[in-house]
């Protein structure tokens, strides 16, 4: 099951593959590596492990030179610095749009909002309640942070995390819809 909603900040063309959108192409596929680059961040923080001096020091003239430079090297340079989960991933896919997928949906459910709400004595419709609500929560604050612009790199870190988080709790939602996940799935799995 797939779901990803990208507020617009990257498009995709019929094959999957990052295009030009109102902003320019270079403006999608910038906002496609550092959503990658966040990803890779979540990955990193659920195994503990630190961030490589790449995501510290080089990623932002690697996206602004986006533009300038072949998107493929970019892209190249980029996941050659992410966690080896998110090569794999990366080596796998078919497409931009189906990595992106294939991140979010390898990524737990485990969050600090959402393991506070969520506890051992509540039922189906609390849990899809709960998600529906963080969701609705956190897609409130994606829109407000694009409608005032990311010019600020820590609103626009925020903002991508955020966007992350509204993903991974929608397709949640729909495996509860569907079934494929239940309370008793999830509970030790967001603490």
């Amino acid at each position: 099951m797939e779901f990803l909603y990208l507020f617009d900040l990257i498009d995709f063309d019929e094959n999957g593959n990052v295009c030009e959108d109102g902003q320019g192409i270079s403006q999608s596929q910038s906002n496609f590596l550092y959503l990658l680059s966040k990803y890779n961040q979540v990955i990193l923080k659920e195994e503990n492990l630190p961030i490589p001096d790449f995501f510290k020091s080089e990623l932002f003239s690697v996206l602004e030179a986006v533009c300038k430079e072949n998107f493929g090297a970019s892209k190249k340079k980029v996941i050659e610095n992410c966690h080896l989960k998110v090569q794999q991933i990366a080596n796998s896919a078919k497409s931009d749009k189906e990595l992106i997928s294939l991140l979010n949906d390898t990524i737990s459910a485990r969050d600090e909002d959402f393991a506070k709400l969520v506890g051992k004595n509540i039922n189906h419709l609390q849990l899809a309640y709960i998600i529906t609500s963080l969701s609705g929560k956190i897609e409130k604050k994606i829109e407000l942070a694009i409608e005032n612009g990311l010019q600020d790199k820590m609103v626009k870190s925020k903002t991508f995390k955020d966007i992350i988080k509204y993903n991974r709790l929608m397709l949640t939602a729909q495996k509860v819809g569907s079934g494929e996940l239940t309370v008793k799935d999830l509970c030790p799995v967001v603490a």
